[in-house]
């Protein structure tokens, strides 16, 4: 579902309607759920489960050759259309209408030439206007697949890279130069569902934690270049960018991690620090080879947000969505401005806005204060905005913070007429998009 609001001329209008996904039209028709989700897939039931579902699709049940994902996870804008993501299979084109309201346009198939999931996490540059992207198959080798789509949304390259198991890969990062892969060992063993009756993917600290740094116009993998770190996992990515001959990278890592709530609780609760995400800041020579890390900040947090125009450039600031515990679960409590400029030893934060007692959200997306960055009074111009939940009461707002101050009194706060759950991404579609949206697939 998709919750949004339209804000023009001091007003604001209000639409949360769910992405039309074939999955969704199939439910419908059925009248209940349909499928597996990843939580079913534990002990031996969940063997049962994957097997009946693997069944069902073969008796032709339901269909998932037009795609059975949610769309649920992400939004980015390319090639004149409000793209819905979920890597479990390729976007969903939806259009924001003149009244806020949020319609379903379709499944975008890039004329056929994607044959497998998309990324939550693609990459627009924000200077060519070319849309970076990989999908990830945790059954088949080679196992991930990479291009590149011209701003129209054409197919330009596609490349297969090989990496030793099938794992979970939900993001990555680009340069102006280079696309960076990150090969977790969050690893795919089913098995393990009825050995250790867990969940498919299991973190193997065993293993080590891999970047792959290839040409983001390679025609092939063969010019790729590894780098190797001590186990982490990292779902989310600031950004990354070249100094001479080294690239950095600014990511989001768990030193110990697991997919299985109950699993992640009982570590947690041993081990406390290990199982909160911090920002670390990753320097690959490609002359060389090395690799060395750095912890950038002591926060608890993730979902980083940068200025989507600096993205593959650098920048000075990300903004963290931190976290702090409720009882054994992590929740969203405020937001953190970092400066990735701090010297190593001294505080990084340079800001933190914090939403209240009870009040929860998710990322919160930074916002330019002029349409033409140039006219911005620094990288920092501009806004941040999120949606709110209070525990206490059920309500949601929309609220909108200044980045540059960090102020804990936001400029603007909108009740939404309903919940609004937290925990999840938001984006900002500009005027000028909205205007160039297109009025089909």
């Amino acid at each position: 579902m998709i919750y949004a609001c339209r804000i023009k001329d001091g007003r604001v209008s209000f639409s949360n309607r769910y992405v039309d996904t074939n999955r969704l039209k199939q439910e419908k028709a059925a009248g209940h759920p349909l499928g597996l989700k990843i939580g079913d897939m534990r002990g031996l039931g969940g063997l049962v489960e994957l097997l009946w579902h693997e069944l069902e699709v073969k008796l032709g049940i339901y269909n998932v050759k037009d795609g059975f994902g949610t769309a649920n996870t992400a939004l980015i804008y390319h090639a004149n259309k409000l793209l819905a993501l979920h890597e479990g299979d390729l976007p969903y084109a939806v259009r924001v209408l003149c009244n806020g309201v949020v319609e379903t346009m379709g499944r975008v198939t890039y004329d056929g030439k994607v044959k497998h999931p998309v990324t939550a996490h693609p990459k627009v540059d924000p200077e060519t206007g070319e849309l970076f992207f990989f999908g990830y198959n945790v059954k088949k080798a080679p196992h991930v697949t990479y291009k590149v789509a011209d701003p129209s949304g054409r197919v330009l390259s596609s490349v297969e890279i090989t990496i030793p198991r099938g794992i979970m890969m939900h993001d990555f990062a680009i340069t102006q130069d280079y696309a960076i892969f990150l090969d977790c060992p969050m690893v795919f063993k089913p098995d393990e569902m009825v050995k250790s009756k867990t969940l498919p993917f299991v973190f193997d600290d065993t293993l080590p934690t891999r970047f792959g740094v290839l040409s983001r116009y390679a025609k092939s993998e063969d010019a790729i270049k590894w780098f190797e770190v001590p186990a982490v996992m990292m779902f989310h990515v600031a950004n990354a960018w070249q100094e001479g001959s080294t690239v950095k990278l600014y990511s989001c890592c768990f030193d110990q991690f697991s997919l299985d709530e109950d699993a992640a609780a009982n570590k947690a609760e041993a081990n406390r620090a290990a199982s909160q995400q911090r920002l670390r800041e990753f320097t690959f020579d490609m002359d060389t080879g090395a690799v060395t890390q750095r912890v950038v900040s002591d926060a608890f947090g993730d979902f980083p947000s940068i200025p989507r125009h600096l993205a593959g450039r650098k920048t000075r600031y990300t903004y963290l969505a931190i976290m702090d515990w409720d009882e054994r679960e992590p929740v969203f409590v405020g937001v953190d401005k970092i400066d990735l400029d701090a010297e190593e030893g001294s505080s990084s934060t340079a800001g933190s806005v914090l939403f209240g007692p009870s009040i929860t959200a998710g990322e919160a997306f930074f916002v330019p204060s002029h349409t033409d960055p140039a006219e911005c009074d620094g990288e920092d111009d501009g806004h941040l905005v999120t949606f709110t939940q209070c525990a206490n009461d059920g309500t949601s707002e929309m609220r909108v913070y200044t980045a540059k101050t960090m102020d804990n009194q936001p400029v603007a706060r909108v009740q939404l007429p309903i919940r609004c759950p937290s925990g999840f991404h938001c984006f900002h579609m500009t005027e000028e998009q909205f205007k160039s949206q297109a009025g089909s697939l």
